[in-house]
């Protein structure tokens, strides 16, 4: 028994390294580096919008975070505290450029990350599609949700899209929504409350 227990934890350690090189060698080699283009700000609009309206002020966490960008394109009044984590050392590297007293950026990979406290917003920026078991890693973040807290989702769409949203909605439901287009395609941001919530 404790041989297969050293198996699976070593497993889980090769297949958590190397999603984490998979994810540093795009950071490296700048292919994130189209986010940074103007195009995407009507998308970042869409998510501060919501938070106005939702979360105003309050505690946020980012999952997917890579540079920051989606922080760094909010007012500082959209929020008293955010953290944001991600998979890649060489996104949140960058990230700590703009870390502060309220602001906070860690390594992690969002399959396993655990938060510490509650949040008002918790925010999936073109992540939540790169992970299995979406419905479930939905559910297990919206038990850090405060009462009347929100998750912030936002999806490109493709034709896996979606299906992506079916497995969402089968354990949340939409109170808000928008979509977004530029050259490049079409986005959907949706805010979202847990079935179980009864909101």
């Amino acid at each position: 028994m404790h041989v297969w227990s050293s198996l699976v934890s070593w497993i889980r350690r090769r297949l958590l390294q190397d999603r984490r090189e998979r994810w540093n060698h795009q950071y490296r080699t700048g292919r994130w580096e189209k986010l940074n283009d103007s195009l995407e700000n009507a998308r970042f609009e869409a998510v501060e919008t919501f938070l106005r309206q939702h979360a105003l002020a309050g505690r946020v966490l980012e999952i997917g975070c890579g540079e920051a960008l989606l922080q760094r394109h909010l007012s500082e009044q959209a929020y008293a505290e955010w953290i944001g984590i991600d998979i890649s050392d060489v996104a949140i590297s960058r990230a700590q450029a703009f870390s502060g007293e309220r602001i906070r950026y860690l390594v992690s990979d969002m399959e396993i990350f655990e938060p510490t406290g509650l949040f008002d917003a918790i925010i999936f920026t073109e992540s939540i599609y790169y992970i299995p078991n979406r419905g479930r890693q939905l559910m297990r973040y919206a038990r850090f949700l405060q009462p009347r807290g929100v998750l912030i989702v936002s999806v490109f769409e493709n034709n896996q899209s979606p299906a992506v949203w079916e497995e969402l909605h089968a354990v949340a439901k939409t109170i808000r929504h928008a979509t977004t287009t530029n050259e490049l395609g079409m986005w959907k941001c949706e805010v979202l409350v847990p079935r179980e919530a009864g909101r």
